[in-house]
């Protein structure tokens, strides 16, 4: 089985590293950048080229590891092969590629990537989406070599997903920022937070996110919210997070506290 990376970053690196863990090869990776092509094809033991002219004709599958609003405009310029096209997004829809090829589909992985931070992708969940029966199965293959969760999910439900992720790490990664930020200042090392989080992190495995809601703003600790309100006077983007994040949970929950 050959595969062919269109896009060179975080999630084409990650995936590709999977993939050829399993004895998939890697042909080839395309980038606008050749350089950028060259560190991923090094890694993958793949031909690199920045020349769309030049892509691999026979690959079994394309996949397209790209920033949402550069799918439809690399398309444009591809002179498309006839193996199968993916994309690995979870905010668009598969239709992207009707008029460019027959054989199309979504192959999303419902995790947070880094180039240089190595993931266990056997617990990832994969998300699947394909134009017929037959790219359906061969992308549920696929999966199955390097995830034990295959999952089958329309646009519009990959979109929900995609959002909710964006709450669940995006957003939460910028807390944890946030709260680094205000650690430092008072010469306070970040790790003095990473049992909080463990903690947070595990109880939500066994309780609702509802119901392991805590803190000032579910107790309806008005003194202490104003205190914290006053650290933040010389911080007005933090100070903005917390007044809105504070009202959220508290018309959340101020029918059941």
């Amino acid at each position: 089985m050959e595969v062919v990376f269109i896009g060179s970053g975080n999630v084409a690196t990650q995936l590709g590293l999977a993939l050829k863990s399993k004895g998939v090869i890697i042909k080839q990776v395309y980038s606008k950048s050749y350089a950028n092509a060259e560190v991923l094809a090094k890694k993958l033991d793949a031909e690199a080229t920045s020349d769309a002219a030049d892509i691999y004709m026979d690959a079994d599958f394309y996949f397209y590891a790209l920033k949402d609003s550069a799918l439809r405009s690399t398309l444009k310029k591809l002179e498309l092969p006839a193996g199968i096209h993916v994309h690995t997004g979870g905010s668009i829809s598969i239709r992207e590629f009707e008029g460019f090829t027959t054989r199309f589909g979504v192959f999303y992985p419902l995790q947070t990537f880094s180039v240089n931070k190595s993931v266990d992708f056997s617990v990832i969940p994969i998300c699947i989406e394909a134009c017929n029966q037959d790219v359906l199965e061969k992308l549920t293959d696929l999966g199955g070599l390097i995830s034990q969760k295959v999952i089958m999910l329309n646009s519009e439900s990959r979109r929900k997903l995609h959002l909710a992720a964006v709450f669940a790490c995006n957003f939460s990664n910028y807390m944890y920022d946030v709260a680094s930020q205000i650690l430092e200042s008072s010469g306070i090392p970040f790790d003095i937070m990473y049992p909080l989080i463990a903690e947070t992190t595990e109880k939500i495995k066994t309780l609702k996110p509802y119901e392991a809601q805590t803190g000032p703003a579910v107790r309806m600790d008005d003194a202490t919210i104003a205190k914290h309100l006053d650290m933040l006077n010389k911080k007005r983007d933090f100070k903005n997070i917390y007044k809105v994040l504070t009202k959220s949970i508290n018309n959340r929950h101020k029918n059941t506290k």
